[in-house]
C-alpha cells in the first residue's frame, strides 16, 4: 500500500530550484553511484544543472512533490519527452514515482499526446517498466576518460479515457 500522506503537489516554481537539484544530486549519489563510473555519475550532475532545470520547467511542465516542508520527488515533461523523474532514495518503494509518472502522463494526454518517450537510467528502468513503458533500443553516451553512460530510450502510449 503506497504510503503517500500528506504528500502535496504543485507546479514547479523558480524558488524550488535549490531543493530540486539538492534532491536530484543527493538521488544520483545514492542510486548511480553503484550502476555507473564516477565520470558518468557526474555528467548525470552537469546535466542537471540550474539552466538545464529552468529552462525544462519553462518550456514544459514541471511537478514538485512535498511531504511536510521537504521536497520529496520532481518530475518534468517537455513535449513528448518525460525527463528529470527523481524521488528521495528515503521515500522510494512507496508510490511517490507511480503518481509522478501518472500526473505527467495525465498532462501529456490533456495536450493532445498520444506517446511519451523518455530516457531511462540503468536503476530506473526497472520502474518504467513496470508502467509499461517499452524498450527502444539499449544505447550510451561517452563521457569523460572514455568511460561509458549506459541507458535506455523507452517510450508508452498512453490511452484517452
Amino acid at each position: 500500500m503506497p504510503k503517500r500522506k500528506n504528500i502535496s503537489i504543485r507546479e514547479f516554481k523558480p524558488p524550488d530550484l535549490e531543493a530540486i537539484k539538492s534532491l536530484i544530486y543527493h538521488t544520483i549519489d545514492i542510486c548511480y553511484s553503484n550502476a555507473y563510473p564516477k565520470e558518468a555519475v557526474q555528467f548525470f550532475k552537469d546535466w542537471h544543472c540550474d539552466e538545464n532545470i529552468l529552462k525544462n520547467a519553462k518550456e514544459g511542465y514541471t511537478i514538485v512533490l512535498k511531504k511536510n516542508s521537504e521536497v520529496v520527488g520532481t518530475g518534468t515533461i517537455v513535449g513528448d519527452e518525460i525527463m528529470r523523474v527523481f524521488v528521495s532514495p528515503a521515500f522510494q518503494t512507496q508510490g511517490i514515482g507511480r503518481l509522478i509518472m501518472r500526473k505527467l502522463e495525465e498532462k501529456a494526454v490533456s495536450l493532445g499526446i498520444d506517446v511519451v518517450n523518455l530516457d531511462a537510467s540503468i536503476p530506473s528502468k526497472k520502474f518504467y517498466d513496470s508502467l509499461g513503458y517499452v524498450t527502444l533500443e539499449e544505447t550510451f553516451l561517452e563521457v569523460a576518460n572514455n568511460k561509458r553512460l549506459d541507458f535506455y530510450k523507452m517510450k508508452k502510449s498512453l490511452t484517452r479515457e
